[in-house]
This record gives structure tokens, sequence and C-alpha cells, in this order.
């Protein structure tokens, strides 16, 4: 993983916030209850990147992983995968 140890931990510390915080997540989006989720084509993905957005911590990560560590989505991606749980489409 390109990301550093210290970027991975605040990024699964703010991750981690947004998932004790809304408990069933995981089991909406494997029911598709979420906006716009006949249209998705990865679940997985989707799910990883609306966890990031959910954090409020954009701005860092455009600041932070892009700019500064000249990261790209693959490799935020891969990190958003390790942190986040696995969903399975279930609609």
């Amino acid at each position: 993983m390109k990301m550093t140890k210290e970027n991975f931990t605040f990024l699964k510390e703010s991750i981690d916030e947004v998932l004790t915080k809304y408990p069933n997540v995981r089991e909406e989006y494997e029911q598709g209850n979420f906006p716009r989720s006949e249209s998705v084509n990865d679940l997985q993905k989707r799910y990883c990147f609306d966890m990031l957005y959910g954090a409020g911590i954009l701005s860092w990560v455009c600041d932070a992983l892009y700019k500064v560590n000249d990261l790209n989505d693959d490799h935020i991606y891969t990190a958003l995968r390790a942190i986040c749980p696995t969903v399975t489409k279930r609609y």
C-alpha cells in the first residue's frame, strides 16, 4: 500500500466513527437502500467511497493524499477496502 501508516490510521479512525454512528449502514447498502442504487456497478467501491464522503474529511483527502502524497483513487480504494466491511449485493 502506497499510503503512509499515519494517513491510513487517520482514515481508519475517521471511517470507524461513521460505521459506529450508523451501525446498520452495511445492511442498508446490501439491500439497496441508498440513492441511485439501481445504477451501481461496483457495490463495494460505492460503499467505500460513500463512507469516505460520510467521514467529512474530503478536504484532508485532497490536500494530504492527492496533493502531498501523490496518491490516486486506486491507492485510496486499496486502503478503503482494508478498512470498510465487505458488502454483498442482496437486491
